[in-house]
């Protein structure tokens, strides 16, 4: 009878052993969700450059795994790099839950395409954020003029604001911050100007003569997206380049470069 239970004791340490290794091996769990955007947060308008306008993307992009995708700090230089890649951190469950509540709150899976221009009678210039909202029955958009100057803000502009500055906490507070593996890069090229104290003008750097296969923006600038390169690795902010077709004796061009965040349209 000994021999029988210290058999089965044996056997019981094999399979526990066993199980111990195997749970050691395993990968780690993955993201809850799809990877697919959830919200995406922009500032638009105001009284800016045009290339800050047409140079600057989506403030924040959340995907519904937890990942949320924001701008990267600019180089404290000039001219700083041409591009400024985006960063990218990652939150967790409890985040994510009171995001979620904040976007309940605001009622964004009720609305279709809706602008709150209700301030536009007490400031001039001030720039529209907009919220763009996804959920299993489509894409929902809300944008909200001079929001934050209402003294006493409706529930749903309040909820905006918190999710804002909760966004902002979450993104900054993060120990865990990585460069955004962006696929794709936006380039508008436009009107350029040659700065005497940082000459660099270069030959254009794609091998169109036109720009035919741009799309257009008004004002003479151009959009495409296009794959990563690293024709912009050493390029500034000043640096100007030739224009595309070397018989046209026009003045050099600006380009305007940065990622493609999921979700949005990138030349609209």
């Amino acid at each position: 009878m000994r021999r029988k239970i210290a058999g089965l004791l044996a056997v019981l340490a094999l399979v526990t052993a066993a199980c111990t290794t195997e749970s050691n091996e395993q990968e780690p769990l993955p993201k809850q969700g799809s990877g697919e955007p959830l919200i995406q947060i922009t500032s638009e308008g105001g009284f800016v450059p045009v290339e800050v306008a047409l140079g600057t993307g989506p403030r924040y992009t959340l995907l519904d795994d937890g990942t949320l995708i924001h701008q990267g700090v600019s180089a404290a230089i000039f001219p700083s790099p041409i591009f400024q890649p985006a960063m990218v951190v990652q939150l967790d469950a409890d985040q994510m839950g009171d995001i979620r509540s904040l976007i309940e709150t605001m009622g964004l899976a009720d609305l279709d395409d809706e602008v709150d221009n209700s301030q536009n009678q007490f400031v001039a210039d001030a720039s529209t954020e907009v919220i763009k909202y996804w959920d299993e029955s489509g894409a929902h958009r809300l944008a909200v003029y001079a929001l934050g100057i209402e003294q006493n803000p409706s529930e749903r502009n309040q909820a905006f604001l918190d999710l804002i500055d909760y966004i902002d906490r979450a993104a900054t507070s993060s120990e865990s911050v990585e460069p955004y593996d962006n696929q794709q890069l936006r380039v508008v090229a436009g009107p350029g100007f040659v700065d005497p104290e940082f000459q660099d003008v270069r030959d254009w750097p794609f091998g169109e003569e036109d720009f035919s296969t741009w799309s257009e923006f008004p004002n003479g600038w151009f959009c495409k997206v296009m794959g990563n390169t690293d024709v912009f690795d050493d390029a500034s902010t000043a640096t100007q380049w030739r224009h595309p077709d070397p018989s046209v004796a026009a003045e050099p061009l600006t380009l305007l470069v940065r990622p493609v965040y999921p979700g949005e349209t990138p030349c609209p």
